[in-house]
This record gives structure tokens, sequence and C-alpha cells, in this order.
């Protein structure tokens, strides 16, 4: 007896999209599976946060198609809503809510969304802060902390959906460099969820301790993808070797 192949959680197939006249992605098919964590590596430009916003629809493709759990993604309010449902974000600049409290930003999309109690969205979103090292912090407000701990709540809001899969857009590319780690370590301590992830960074080190499967976009296309341990020690075409010469020489 032959064991399944595990299910698909995101494919693209032939997806390919354009700002006006300018291509952003070409041709694109890939599948990630259920668990899989996958990190977007590449140069500026290159299409990775286009890729990973047309997962949840806030890009639109305009070809191929993409499917997310089964559920092919398409214009339809009933398609993204029941997407969306079940992908949490978390962006670049966090994009908090200031007039509310740390305790408030976790709770607003479970209880409008979800028709969570208060109680309950309560409970779940500070079991969700302590998780993420801010235990004490739900009653401050955005204003009052640093750009790791906004970045911190921002992780624990999108888990407060309780999302299958989780995208993170260059999660530290708006912090200070000496609060990079704390991020990056928090998302590294999620990986026992066993949530699908797909995160873009240019933090390589990060990218080694997260993936499961590392995709390198130049150009729109995805030139290689595979294991960490290929992609990075074993790079196969020249645009992913002098891409890793780069990051090795340092600025």
């Amino acid at each position: 007896m032959t064991n399944a192949p595990p299910q698909a959680a995101i494919e693209f197939v032939s997806v390919s999209k354009a700002f006006g006249a300018t291509p952003v992605l070409s041709d694109i098919s890939l599948t990630i599976a259920a668990g899989e964590r996958a990190v977007v590596c590449g140069p500026s430009g290159a299409g990775k946060s286009t890729l990973i916003r047309c997962i949840n629809g806030l890009e639109q493709h305009q070809r191929g198609t993409i499917r997310v759990s089964g559920e092919t993604l398409t214009e339809a309010t009933r398609s993204l809503r029941q997407i969306r449902a079940q992908v949490g974000m978390v962006f670049q600049s966090f994009n908090l809510f200031p007039h509310l409290t740390v305790l408030e930003n976790c709770c607003i999309a479970p209880r409008t969304v979800l028709g969570l109690p208060r109680k309950e969205a309560e409970s779940r979103a500070r079991t969700l802060l302590r998780r993420v090292d801010l235990p004490g912090y739900a009653d401050r407000y955005p204003a009052q902390l640093s750009g790791g701990q906004q970045q911190r709540v921002a992780i624990a809001r999108a888990l407060c959906m309780q999302p299958r899969i989780l995208l993170l857009d260059e999660p530290t590319s708006a912090l200070d460099p000496e609060m990079v780690q704390e991020v990056l370590d928090t998302i590294v301590g999620l990986t026992d969820l066993g949530m699908t992830m797909v995160c873009v960074t240019h933090e390589m080190g990060f990218a080694r301790r997260l993936a499961t499967k590392v995709l390198f976009m130049d150009q729109g296309r995805i030139v290689e993808s595979g294991p960490p341990a290929d992609v990075f020690d074993a790079p196969q075409s020249p645009r992913l070797q002098r891409f890793l010469g780069r990051e090795r020489a340092g600025p």
C-alpha cells in the first residue's frame, strides 16, 4: 500500500499578471503542500510580494488558475470570502489600527468575521499574545510599542483567525536591525502549529531555519525551487549562483 501524496494547500497553474504593460508574474506554476513552509526569495522587483498577494486575492491575476485548499480563486465574493477566512496575512508595515488597543486589534476580526463572543475572542487573543511573548501588552496602543513588538502583535492578530495558511510579506523589512531577530525567532517558533506558511524574505539565514521549500524568483519567474540544502548549497542556475554570491559577499 502506497502513501497518498500530501494535499495541496496552494496551487498555481500557468499564472501570469502584469501592471499595465509591465509583466510581473510570467507563467508561474507551483504546488505548496499542506503543512509545508515555503520561503520566497530573490532580488527586488522579482515579483515575490505580488505572488503571495495573489494567494488571497489582494492582487488579481490575469491568466491561469490559483487554488487554495482546493477552492479556485476568482473575483466572486463567495470565493474570496471562503479563501480569506482560512488565509492569514502579516504585512511589511504591521497595519495595526492605531486607535485600538493590542487586545482590540487581535479581537476585531474573530468577532466581526467569525462571530466569536467577546470573552472567547479575548481568551484566544491573550493565549496568542503569550505565544508571541507579549502577555502584558493587551491594553497598550500600537504607538506605545516598538516596531518589533508591533509586528509580533500583527502575527498574533493573524493567528487569532486560526488560519490554515499564513502569508508573511517581508515581515522584517520595516524594522530596525536590532528588532529583526525577535520577529524571526517568533515566526520560527510557530512551526509546531503545523500551518502552511509562505514567507517572502531577504534574510537567508532565516530562510534556512524556516523553510521546507525555497522558491527563488527573478523577473517574474520561478528560476529554481527545492529543499533549502539543495537551493542554497548546490544552486543549479547561474542566476541563483550570482544572487547567493552577492549575499555571501555582503554589501
